[in-house]
């Protein structure tokens, strides 16, 4: 099945997709350079000229100095350009404009000059323009030599809204990296408590001691957090379901302490409790972000550490008094990334927190403790007066 046509740059209800676009000005004359220079233009580009008048799609006409000899009305219409703007030399007055970054004006003449050179019998670029009104489409322009006795004189571009299916290609990559790095968390993370289950089934079989069903039963139950982890991290926060409702947040960090896969290094840690309201949120979610936030203190902040949970005007905070983060504030966003671990792990930890606080609204904030250690906080998360 052929893909379906991307619409045209600035097409909407009003503007009248498909109807033949006009090129005269406000005075009603059709808007050409001065008589000079059109007497110096080929019979090749009038040719163009008349072809691209009657395209629906914004066009336009350079010359071989790259200057835009001729525009559409409807290139005029959708970009708002002044007419300076719209026949002066291209790339150049559009990126001193402020339209095109350098970069994007680099790559558009290094394509443009390909097609005069005789080196391209087409050429596609796409580019993301910031239009009169502030806003940024992504366009993909079809440049097009026009010849006259075997000589390239010109050149026709014609430009396609390309912004949808960007869009649609980005979150597609933002989808299989997510996947990726969900398969090695699972196979990473699994192995371990599945080894555990498999070997303490295995001596329960041998010595018939059902003890040693006890701590295979524990390993069972640390892949099924592990398994909701992963569900959580599969989906985008908006598709996460929130059952929101008042939580003491005090009786569910110390469920948490008392509960949480901690190991040994919980046994010197000490958990304050210090202005914990009742928040409103969902417990489950809330109780698998704060948990995962005290277990990053005790694997990070050191043999004894402290770790302080509560609720202030800015959210609900998680502080140790470790030794902090070096340039913390320059690595908020590598901190959260799903598979970042300063210890060699997945680094699922921080990103679950990010997910949890996004999908109530709220924003995940890292930063330094009173005492110099590691804090991070749910900005948005309201006691419930």
């Amino acid at each position: 099945m052929e893909p379906a046509e991307e619409p045209a740059l600035g097409d909407t209800e009003a503007g009248g997709v498909g109807e033949s676009a006009g090129t005269t000005d406000r005075t009603g004359d059709t808007h050409r350079t001065d008589s000079a220079e059109r007497d110096e233009r080929s019979e090749a580009i009038d040719a163009a000229e008349s072809i691209v008048h009657a395209l629906g799609d914004g066009a336009y006409v350079l010359d071989a100095d790259r200057n835009r000899v001729f525009v559409n009305d409807r290139l005029r219409e959708v970009t708002e350009f002044s007419e300076a703007v719209l026949h002066g030399s291209h790339p150049e007055r559009v990126v001193d404009e402020g339209y095109w970054d350098p970069e994007t004006g680099e790559r558009y003449r290094e394509a443009v000059e390909r097609v005069l050179a005789g080196d391209a019998a087409d050429e596609r670029v796409q580019l993301t323009t910031t239009l009169a009104d502030g806003s940024s489409v992504t366009t993909e322009t079809r440049l097009t030599p026009i010849e006259r006795a075997d000589e390239v004189v010109g050149v026709v571009g014609v430009i396609r809204d390309v912004t949808e299916r960007v869009e649609r290609e980005r979150e597609l990559e933002r989808l299989n990296d997510r996947l990726e790095r969900l398969a090695g968390f699972l196979s990473h993370d699994l192995r371990n408590p599945l080894g555990i289950a498999q070997g303490y089934l295995d001596l329960a079989r041998e010595t018939g001691d059902l003890d040693r069903l006890d701590p295979a039963d524990e390993a069972l139950d640390r892949i099924e957090a592990l398994i909701d982890d992963a569900l959580v991290m599969a989906r985008d926060p908006q598709a996460i379901g929130i059952d929101a409702g008042p939580v003491d947040l005090g009786d569910l960090a110390t469920d948490c302490w008392k509960s949480g896969d901690f190991g040994e290094p919980a046994a010197a840690a000490e958990l304050v409790v210090e202005d914990a309201e009742p928040v409103r949120g969902d417990a489950d979610l809330l109780r698998r972000a704060v948990g995962n936030l005290i277990g990053n203190a005790i694997d990070h902040a050191g043999d004894a550490p402290t770790v302080r949970v509560g609720v202030d005007d800015r959210g609900i905070y998680v502080a140790d008094d470790g030794p902090g983060l070096d340039d913390v504030d320059d690595g908020v966003e590598e901190l959260t990334e799903f598979g970042v671990s300063n210890d060699g792990g997945t680094g699922i930890g921080l990103a679950i927190v990010e997910r949890v606080a996004a999908a109530h609204g709220w924003e995940l904030d890292v930063g330094e403790s009173a005492s110099g250690g590691f804090r991070a906080t749910l900005i948005g998360a309201e006691p419930t007066r």
